[in-house]
């Protein structure tokens, strides 16, 4: 029977370019290899169920709805410092940082204005079950409703065994989005109104990486519950290459006020940055209890030097940063195509999931 395919993006607000970099990389990697065209590939289209969080929903819905990754890689390189107008300052520069702080106390960084008008031209007004309908993709992108502290899980109609999971149908893949990359202090609250309610009702919603950042589990599940019963399941998870960036701490740094943690940025990254790899290790586990059915390969990332480390802060537009993660995301195309062709089964997966891709339509 033919697999299940299913990707998982992690988030990671701008370094998303990283993983949209190296799936663009990979794919035509591959398809030169086939000797087959290599611009503008339809990469959705290699998977039955795609998921991300955060950076990785809009990734994840592009590929989902069809867009081709050049243009998700343009629109992070041509909007990134009108999303971002507010980035973190480095904590070093200490004035900077207190000044970014005072302005913070009242409101977030950033406006959301910037982000909701490129999303927007991109997807329109399209709504979840009208691209589900359209391309037959399924789509699962976690969030959290703010007024209940519970986690919202957007996704297609796609259990079609039962005709269930209808509530998210008429909802815009815009606000999908937004709602899934709303992150605390950097972005305000997004804020939906219910479809087709009398009442008008809206519906707020925060981040979904603060507990899914790595996705991996959502998509594990989601593909056990959904995929044909007879069908292997094969998942690629990617990363947003999260840098090894925790200081030193002792007996002076573990008492740490609001400028040792940042402004509070700190202690999101460290949750989005542990959480990430607790879920690797927890997929990887389950994978290995299900190997008759399960095949699951997290993509490698390269080693990030601690000059460049200091500049991947997930707000940060600047044009080196940008460079640096697009550097990075080279390297781990060269590193995974490396380990595909050397005898690491698993990354010969990738191999196989882009051999057959086409063009975008249009």
């Amino acid at each position: 029977m033919r697999p299940y395919r299913v990707l998982s993006i992690d988030g990671g607000g701008i370094r998303g370019i990283y993983s949209a970099v190296l799936l663009d990389g990979l794919a035509k990697r591959i398809a030169d290899a086939n000797g087959a065209p290599t611009e503008r590939l339809d990469v959705g289209k290699a998977f039955d169920l795609v998921v991300g969080t955060s950076t990785g929903a809009l990734l994840s819905t592009a590929l989902a709805s069809g867009v081709a990754l050049e243009d998700v890689i343009k629109l992070y390189k041509e909007q990134a410092t009108r999303i971002f107008s507010n980035p973190t300052p480095p904590s070093n520069l200490r004035m900077k940082f207190y000044k970014w702080i005072g302005g913070c106390l009242g409101k977030p960084a950033n406006s959301s204005d910037a982000l909701q008008e490129a999303l927007l031209s991109v997807w329109g007004n399209e709504t979840v079950a009208e691209m589900y309908q359209r391309r037959g993709i399924s789509l699962c992108i976690p969030s959290i409703n703010a007024e209940t502290h519970q986690a919202w899980v957007w996704k297609t109609p796609h259990d079609t065994r039962e005709n269930r999971l209808q509530r998210d149908n008429n909802y815009r893949l815009v606000d999908v989005c937004m709602s899934s990359a709303a992150a605390p202090l950097i972005l305000p609250i997004h804020g939906v109104e219910k479809p087709k309610d009398a009442a008008r009702h809206v519906n707020w919603f925060v981040d979904g990486g603060l507990w899914a950042n790595n996705p991996i589990m959502v998509a594990l599940v989601e593909a056990l519950s959904f995929a044909p019963e007879d069908a292997p399941i094969e998942i690629i998870s990617v990363s947003t290459c999260p840098p090894f960036k925790a200081p030193r701490v002792d007996s002076t740094s573990c008492n740490r006020g609001l400028m040792g943690w940042s402004g509070g940025i700190g202690m999101m990254e460290m949750a989005l940055d542990s959480q990430s790899g607790a879920y690797d290790y927890m997929a990887k586990a389950l994978s290995t209890s299900l190997a008759g059915r399960v095949k699951y390969v997290r993509l490698s990332d390269p080693p990030v030097s601690t000059e460049i480390a200091s500049e991947l802060r997930m707000d940060n537009p600047s044009e080196k940063n940008i460079s640096a993660l697009v550097g990075l995301a080279h390297q781990a195309i060269d590193l995974n195509i490396s380990e595909a062709t050397t005898g690491d089964k698993s990354k010969a997966l990738c191999a196989q999931v882009f051999s057959n891709l086409q063009a975008v339509a249009g």
